[in-house]
């Protein structure tokens, strides 16, 4: 198995993005990001490491590792985007959930300094399989568990420490686009030719922020890349917590709605995003899950929140330099919900 060391100067190679390294250990070197790492391994977490499993980089970087005293662990290395106190709150959030039987990740400790950020640790769970949710029979589970999820922390307080306001990192009203996910996206220097984007996305955005729905705490980034199967169909390991926010209900499942089937994990390719149809059957399937259907004005607003995120990743392909005009069909889907 290739080392930490070949992992990281691999993923460097193939990345071409030397920034969250910079950001989290102050060098793109592949040698102090490994010393860095060995260096955590032994001193907050109490054993040296002993395989390296798989490495990834995105915004910050995750890590599978196998510990020197048998524990399979998954280091998640974040940059200054997300405060301590909301981290904490998300390892509460998820040991919250795991008590009701809810299939999240389970965290080791509380969040721990790494470098120049912040790292999550959790209990690396591999079980189940990932799968192709443009098939209904993986769609409609991934509805259920976010409806019931929702269910779950519709009344957050209760969980001690916890108030909404630590996971509300919603947009001035003013603004139609935040910080990208990635540095290597720049929205202000490829203004020129993606009009038509941020025309679309203006009026999504004006759909969503209707005042439609019930604040609820829910999961931004919910898509068949962070969810594993089980043979009865029944989602057994959801990742990626720091993605858990505070919006309205219609805006977290007509997020959802415009992404589920994005995944990156299956050998065969997947096309990453669902038609209008899929998207629609989403909400539909979420609605049936909750017990209640949205009204119409909850409605448009989670139409918004689907065609607003399309519209983002088109803005993020555009900047990337993609001809998003023809491969993202972003015009017809928010033609059909809009």
């Amino acid at each position: 198995m290739p080392t930490l060391y070949n992992f990281v100067d691999a993923e460097l190679k193939r990345w071409h993005n030397p920034y969250p390294l910079r950001s989290l250990f102050g060098s793109d070197d592949p040698g102090t990001v490994v010393t860095t790492i060995e260096t955590f391994c032994r001193n907050a977490l109490g054993s040296p490491l002993h395989e390296t499993i798989f490495y990834e980089v995105s915004q910050g970087i995750v890590v599978g590792l196998s510990l020197a005293d048998g524990r399979h662990v998954v280091i998640k290395g974040l940059i200054e985007e997300r405060p301590l106190a909301y981290l904490r709150a998300v390892v509460r959030v998820q040991c919250y959930l795991l008590a009701q039987g809810f299939p999240c990740t389970r965290p080791l400790y509380d969040p721990l300094p790494l470098g120049r950020g912040l790292a999550l640790v959790e209990v690396l769970d591999a079980s189940g399989e990932f799968h192709d949710a443009h098939d209904p029979r993986w769609r409609r589970p991934l509805a259920e568990h976010l409806a019931w999820l929702i269910k779950l922390l519709r009344h957050p307080e209760k969980i001690a420490g916890i108030t909404p306001d630590l996971f509300d990192f919603r947009l001035p009203s003013d603004a139609l686009w935040g910080k990208p996910h990635s540095n290597i996206f720049n929205f202000v220097a490829t203004t020129q030719g993606a009009e038509w984007i941020d025309e679309i996305a203006r009026a999504a955005k004006s759909a969503r922020e209707i005042g439609a729905g019930e604040e609820v705490v829910g999961h931004t980034d919910w898509s068949a890349k962070h969810i594993r199967f089980d043979t009865d169909l029944r989602p057994i390991a959801v990742y990626d917590w720091d993605s858990v926010d505070t919006q309205p209900e219609p805006l977290l499942v007509g997020n959802a709605a415009g992404s589920f089937t994005y995944t990156e994990e299956l050998e065969h390719d997947v096309f990453p995003w669902p038609d209008a149809q899929e998207s629609l059957a989403f909400i539909k399937d979420y609605e049936a899950a909750r017990g209640e259907p949205f009204d119409d004005e909850e409605r448009r607003a989670a139409h918004g929140a689907c065609v607003y995120l399309r519209a983002y990743a088109a803005r993020c392909g555009h900047a990337f330099g993609s001809d998003v005009r023809r491969e993202s069909g972003l015009a017809e889907f928010a033609e059909a919900l809009l």
